[in-house]
């Protein structure tokens, strides 16, 4: 990620994770919550430029993807498109608009670090 031009290496944590990503197939609207690969606080997780994620989509085709991230104490929103083929990677940069959207009630408990969903 960047933000100006210059990378973007102090991401904060969002419901215990530095993104979520949802991606949503064209067509059926078929749907994916993914996690990144590794925490915040794990010893080896960077805060940023990269969030990595691993996925296995349940068949080709278009997908739309929405990655939730925390920078500056605003929660943003990135959007962008990936399709899906016969490779076994890929690699998407999002669109350089994000949309900020609201954070969570922080009542509520919503901890999502431990993968279990």
């Amino acid at each position: 990620m960047s933000k100006d031009g210059k990378p973007v290496t102090d991401l904060q944590p969002y419901l215990g994770a530095y993104g979520h990503l949802v991606a949503l197939r064209t067509g059926d609207l078929a749907y994916l919550h993914v996690h990144p690969d590794g925490e915040p606080g794990d010893g080896r997780t960077a805060p940023g430029p990269e969030i990595t994620f691993y996925a296995e989509v349940p068949s080709r085709g278009d997908y739309r993807l929405f990655l939730d991230f925390q920078h500056e104490g605003t929660v943003r929103t990135a959007d962008f498109t990936l399709g899906a083929g016969t490779s076994t990677a890929a690699t998407a940069t999002p669109t350089p608009s994000a949309t900020p959207k609201p954070a969570p009630d922080p009542t509520e408990s919503a901890e999502h670090g431990s993968h279990n969903h």
